[in-house]
């Protein structure tokens, strides 16, 4: 793997961005899988900026959900596929036929798992993966324990990850499970990156990039990523020296 350590999050996200477009040049058809959530918002503007000066053109991408929490509607303020829609589907102009998004009010869940795995199995794996990091070291809905052999699967959430979810919410909401890509699908990505900013994250990462790779320790895989980049801005840094 390689950490990038830059001054703050405007160049982090300039350089999450530009690697994001180096690739998409070479290949225009990628399939991208994007998290959601406060991390990637700068890399989303960004890429925005990218599109409307013409330096990125996304019209051959297909999207693949990264994860999203089981009994939440998609139109819901707080859904994963509301965040995308907010965030970067509706600013980028992304057609509804680029996009294959987890439903997490289906009824037949492996359904749902099981057409992701597929697409992604079809296309010989995403091109490009970007994921943030947990504060128990959880990469989307890969708890502590989950196998670094995982793909596409339903995931009961941890304590943490059920409190730190409220944030997305306007009213107290019931969390109790997610469907989520698997870490064999970060492992097997040609462009894999683990983005994180803040001083809040810094111990966290710290343990990521230090402690022994361990499943009890989601986000240790990438150590195990020789083509893995980890994007860091200073204060995620911080506790790494």
């Amino acid at each position: 793997m390689k950490v990038n350590v830059y001054p703050d999050y405007k160049s982090l996200s300039r350089a999450t961005a530009d690697l994001i477009s180096a690739y998409l040049k070479k290949k225009p058809d990628s399939l991208i899988c994007l998290a959601s959530g406060h991390s990637p918002l700068g890399v989303f503007n960004c890429m925005v900026d990218d599109v409307k000066a013409g330096k990125l053109n996304l019209d051959r991408c297909t999207f693949v959900s990264l994860d999203e929490w089981i009994g939440i509607a998609a139109s819901q303020k707080g859904s994963c596929r509301e965040m995308m829609d907010k965030d970067l589907f509706g600013p980028l102009g992304i057609k509804e036929k680029q996009i294959v998004f987890f439903d997490g009010m289906a009824t037949d869940l492996k359904e749902q798992v099981d057409t992701v795995n597929k697409v992604i199995q079809e296309n010989n794996g995403l091109d490009i993966m970007l994921v943030g990091v947990g504060m128990n070291g959880h990469i989307a809905m890969n708890e502590p324990g989950t196998s670094f052999d995982s793909v596409a699967h339903v995931s009961t959430l941890a304590e943490e990850t059920k409190t730190v979810g409220q944030k997305y919410f306007d009213t107290a909401t019931q969390l109790s499970q997610g469907i989520t890509l698997g870490l064999k699908h970060f492992r097997d990505a040609k462009l894999p990156i683990l983005m994180a900013n803040g001083e809040k994250k810094a111990t966290i990462i710290r343990n990521v990039l230090t402690s022994s790779p361990s499943e009890s320790l989601p986000a240790s895989v990438i150590q195990l990523i020789d083509h893995g980049i980890v994007m860091l801005d200073e204060a995620a840094n911080s506790a790494s020296g």
